[in-house]
């Protein structure tokens, strides 16, 4: 009895399995692009060549700074620009200049300064070499700074002009919307208040 079972159940068994693999093979097959050749136009061998070795990250991010540079080699060509600035400061007695031109790759200048003891000097020179000191010069000048309360600090640039300041200007600077005689009488009153307190408790009653 359990062996009629048992057959019975394996003969469902196999007919289904052979309703399955009739079903799967009679279900249109699909078909991989890797099955048949693609006819396709033939490439050309440059690229050919760089799909048979791709580029690695090291020579794309070559490709990359090549690319930069020359960019960077084309605005460094057509640069050019000079200009010089200059501070004479007899208050402190000290002065400094500076000039430098360019000219593409090329670039030239110098600055010079004084400290009360010496005055140096320094030219140099700038191109795809690199950067060099061509010619330095040092001028002893004194035993340090001469102070002059009463001189002046002369300021010039061939960007923004040139003017000039002095000690008062440091000491007591002019307020925005004040004339001259109106700020020199307003420093005479505050004078005048601190030399007699008395008065100025009064004027404040």
């Amino acid at each position: 009895m359990v062996s009629a079972k048992v057959r019975s159940s394996a003969i469902s068994m196999l007919l289904v399995l052979a309703f399955v693999a009739s079903v799967v093979q009679s279900a249109p097959q699909k078909k991989f692009p890797f099955t048949k050749a693609r006819l396709a136009t033939p490439e050309p061998e440059e690229k050919r060549a760089s799909a048979e070795q791709p580029a690695t990250s090291e020579e794309a991010a070559s490709q990359e700074a090549a690319s930069e540079e020359s960019l960077e080699k084309i605005q460094a060509k057509s640069a050019q620009y000079s200009y010089d600035t200059s501070v004479n400061d007899t208050i402190n007695d000290h002065a400094i200049m500076r000039q430098e031109e360019r000219n593409g790759l090329s670039l030239k200048g110098m600055y010079s300064y004084s400290d009360g003891f010496f005055k140096r000097t320094v030219h140099y020179e700038a191109d795809d070499k690199g950067y060099r000191v061509v010619k330095e010069i040092n001028i002893p000048i004194g035993n340090g700074p001469q102070v002059d309360p009463n001189g002046k600090a002369d300021v010039s640039s061939s960007l923004t002009g040139s003017y000039s300041i002095t000690a008062d200007d440091i000491a007591k600077p002019q307020r925005k919307g004040v004339t001259a005689s109106e700020e020199a009488a307003a420093s005479s009153e505050e004078e005048h208040r601190e030399e007699d307190p008395i008065a100025s408790d009064e004027e404040k009653k």
